[in-house]
């Protein structure tokens, strides 16, 4: 998290089975595109939606094995581990 993106509460945002369930729902939405595009939406939708809270506490649920959570957005989660990840705005459609 960068100092522009501080929380303005402390904590967790929300239940980790909400995060773990709303998370494949972005994958189901998803699913019919294709791979790479999917990920790139799958990431830009929760880069630009989601509190940097819940972003942290998907990555950090990854790293204790995912468990709930559809292949596929585990792929895109970690994607946001990438440095383009850490700019803000919006990142525009998933591109081909």
């Amino acid at each position: 998290m960068t100092d522009d993106e501080q929380p303005a509460v402390a904590g967790p945002v929300i239940d980790l089975e909400q995060l773990i369930s709303m998370a494949n729902q972005i994958g189901d939405f998803y699913a019919p595109y294709p791979p790479e595009r999917a990920r790139e939406g799958m990431r830009n939708h929760l880069r630009t939606n989601w509190d940097p809270r819940m972003r942290n506490a998907l990555l950090e649920h990854i790293d204790t094995g995912g468990d709930g959570l559809d292949t596929r957005v585990i792929d895109a989660v970690q994607l946001l581990r990438e440095k383009a990840a850490d700019k803000s705005g919006y990142y525009g459609p998933p591109q081909a």
